[in-house]
């Protein structure tokens, strides 16, 4: 370990005394990621500081504070956001008045946190900025960790998840050049973290039904709705091999099976209505986990989004699609929207694989300096 940290500081100098384009790099995706730790680590160095300062001030867990109040909890409030970089002007009067610039400060808090950015001091906000300074320190020593274990892999260019930032990001010879929102699994369908390549895309996909997800969420709907298989355009099969005969609705016992005895296939047609939208990414892993798009647009609105079964939903699947396919010929946007339009399912196997990498940061600093932590949704730290 202390070999390769010499070796980092080493190339980080080397950097500094020589600056070079990433893609002149011997190791060419890794410019991005070895900055990320040495962002990571700086952060770690602050924080440590503020410790040995005393931390920061609590505030009480029971307050909302806004724009136009007038409060002794806003003098602590300044003081905390000053703490942590979040507010930069220090007045010299009005000191428990929230003005503008302590919404804005708030905001930024709120940004840094994945909180929802309203300028209000509420419970997730007073919850956030309460953690102590002791936990936020070994938080980003864990995860400057985590992003240093990316190191034994030298790619030029990969697709990252991070999924307490419920975040998908393309990095391509050291630089991030594309970023989309993601949804990932629940705390009782956790997405794992691991490595692996997206060999293939799939348009129009089916989807068959993992027999968990059957048991536990489809056939309650079935039971208490006899319409729904049809209207959803889901198949029954009574096996999941080639030879496997097709059954009709009706001639299922669904108060038979379990999941000890479950043996039967469900299969989503593909259309407007498949939960694997219009374009799977597909990397076969002994999880069963790929990235895929999602007719349920709306969810990306929310700011936690741990709501599938352990798949990884994208905001702009085809953006991803165009990225993946960029250097095989033919595969335009007007391709792709005409091959989705048909809606007949369609394989593509990329003329090289892409490596995927899913990752669990919940610390980490951005490009431009900004410290950000996300809630520990698996309890892993």
């Amino acid at each position: 370990m202390l070999r390769k940290r010499e070796l980092l500081i080493i190339v980080l100098y080397f950097l500094l005394l020589f600056p070079l384009q990433a893609e002149d790099m011997v190791y060419k995706g890794d410019v991005w990621n070895l900055m990320n730790y040495f962002r990571i680590d700086h952060a770690l160095k602050k924080y440590i500081q503020i410790q040995e300062k005393g931390g920061w001030p609590a505030l009480p867990a029971d307050i909302i504070l806004k724009k136009g109040d007038y409060s002794e909890h806003v003098l602590a409030l300044r003081e905390r956001l000053e703490i942590t970089g979040d507010l930069f002007t220090v007045r010299k009067e009005n000191l428990y008045f929230f003005d503008e610039e302590v919404e804005e400060a708030v905001k930024r808090f709120q940004y840094r946190h994945g909180l929802i950015i309203d300028g209000i001091v509420g419970p997730d906000t007073l919850a956030a900025m309460n953690v102590p300074v002791a936990e936020r320190v070994r938080e980003l020593s864990l995860n400057r960790e985590r992003i240093f274990s990316l190191f034994d892999s030298y790619v030029e260019r990969y697709v990252l998840v991070n999924i307490p930032a419920y975040e998908l990001k393309v990095i391509e010879k050291g630089k991030e050049i594309l970023k989309m929102k993601a949804i990932v699994g629940s705390t009782g369908s956790k997405t794992p973290v691991f490595q692996d390549e997206i060999e293939y895309l799939v348009f129009n996909p089916d989807w068959r039904i993992p027999i968990r997800k059957t048991v536990r969420d489809i056939i309650p709907i079935i039971k208490s709705d006899p319409t729904y298989l049809e209207r959803k355009n889901i198949r029954i099969f009574d096996g999941w091999g080639k030879d496997a005969r097709e059954l009709r609705p009706e001639e299922v016992n669904w108060d038979y099976y379990d999941l000890n005895n479950f043996n039967l296939m469900l299969v989503q047609e593909p259309g407007p209505e498949n939960e694997l939208g219009r374009i799977k990414f597909m990397f076969p892993n002994e999880y069963l986990v790929y990235i895929h798009d999602t007719p349920a647009r709306e969810l990306f609105t929310y700011n936690d989004r741990a709501f599938s079964s352990g798949c990884i939903r994208v905001e702009k699947p085809i953006d991803l699609a165009l990225y993946c396919l960029k250097d095989q010929s033919g595969w335009d946007l007007n391709r792709i929207l005409s091959v989705i339009d048909g809606g007949e399912p369609v394989e593509v196997y990329l003329e090289e694989n892409i490596p995927v990498v899913i990752v669990y940061w919940t610390a980490w600093v951005d490009e431009s300096g900004l410290v950000h932590f996300r809630k520990d949704i698996y309890n892993y730290n």
